[in-house]
């Protein structure tokens, strides 16, 4: 790793050694002393130094900072993520970078990891801006976040660390390990009975924002996620073959959606009525460019006028797949309509088509007088 070098002047006579210490992965360092001494002292310092800094990563991580780690973790890992995913963890690495600022990856504990994590618990988050109704300044609802989401942003951090601990070697422990995750409620289920279906499709004919109501169709009839839908250009669309392509879904995948129906007759009419003119299918009214990802106080709107309650946009998808197993779809179509990779996401449905074929043997039993 060093090596010394005896130097003599030509014109004094005066002998100097120059050191000359090279670590892989680091750039060479050099110095002149005047006696073999301190050459050697000062070589053997380096060389101790760099043997400290590999073994034991927890002098490393005594001096990189969580700032430093987050943004290798974006140049390097983030980048080859889907878009969804990325603008969640960005979301969460953001929340982890103003809580942690100027720490050292060793002062990040697990007591101030818990800390931080009753806290997001405990808090709350609005969703749109303040607006106006009727004159009125409405400010935004405030929410609370859920097990789920508070164990989604511990993940996040667990990952970077995962990573720092074992393929870069900047620390020797995963702290967020040692912390218990908060308690998730069971997969909710909730979908639309025919009802419900029927006024809600109303309440968004006669929105104020005339294109919920063909998102809200296409919801329905292809069980895509919000983020599919509305991030839709009209380049990905085929409206003579009936059909629009998900260039890459949250799992990373293209998929294709068939469009059928009123969704693609409501499609149609609103290529017509002249949305062509901006890329995005479910533009801003405003005219701005980009697509009109907070809808929300319409949908609201919506589901106020139709008195449904306890319904989320992404509850669509499931009456999507409820309606499937209704009808007498397998689970496998179900996963494959939604996108699925894991036969796991669509076990909430197992009861729905078990009614299906339950009613299809009673009438197959009562047919042959079995």
């Amino acid at each position: 790793m060093a090596s010394i070098q005896r130097i003599t002047s030509p014109l004094t006579g005066e002998t100097r050694y120059r050191v000359q210490v090279r670590v892989k992965g680091r750039p060479s360092q050099s110095e002149t002393f005047p006696n073999i001494k301190e050459a050697k002292s000062w070589a053997a310092s380096l060389e101790t130094a760099a043997r400290e800094d590999r073994n034991f990563p927890h002098l490393r991580a005594r001096r990189t900072k969580f700032s430093a780690l987050t943004e290798r973790y974006r140049t390097t890992v983030l980048v080859d993520m889907p878009e969804l995913a990325q603008q969640r963890r960005e979301q969460h690495l953001a929340f982890w970078n103003k809580k942690f600022e100027g720490r050292t990856l060793a002062e990040i504990t697990p007591e101030a990891i818990a800390e931080v994590r009753d806290e997001l618990a405990i808090g709350t988050f609005t969703r749109g801006k303040v607006h106006t109704v009727r004159r009125r300044t409405v400010a935004p609802k405030a929410y609370k976040r859920t097990g789920a989401t508070v164990n989604r942003y511990l993940a996040t951090l667990s990952r970077l660390f995962t990573i720092a601990s074992r393929e870069w070697q900047l620390t020797d422990r995963n702290p967020v390990r040692m912390i218990s995750k908060k308690k998730e409620a069971r997969a909710r289920v909730r979908f639309l009975s025919d009802a419900e279906r029927t006024v809600l499709l109303k309440a968004c004919e006669d929105s104020r924002w005339p294109a919920l109501h063909t998102l809200v169709l296409l919801a329905l009839s292809t069980g895509a996620r919000r983020g599919e839908l509305i991030n839709l250009k009209w380049k990905d669309l085929d409206l003579k073959d009936a059909r629009a392509i998900i260039p890459r879904t949250k799992n990373g995948d293209a998929r294709t959606l068939p469009l059928v129906g009123k969704a693609l007759a409501a499609l149609r009419a609103l290529k017509l009525k002249g949305s062509a003119l901006s890329p995005w299918v479910f533009q801003q009214p405003s005219g701005l460019p980009g697509p009109y990802a907070n809808f929300d106080d319409h949908w609201r709107t919506a589901l106020k006028e139709s008195g449904i309650e306890e319904f989320r946009f992404h509850d669509l998808r499931h009456s999507c797949a409820s309606c499937l197993a209704a009808q007498g779809s397998s689970l496998l179509e179900i996963a494959d309509t939604l996108g699925h990779r894991s036969m796991a996401m669509v076990k909430r449905y197992a009861h729905l088509t078990q009614t299906h074929k339950v009613a299809a043997l009673e009438k197959m039993a009562q047919e042959r007088g079995l």
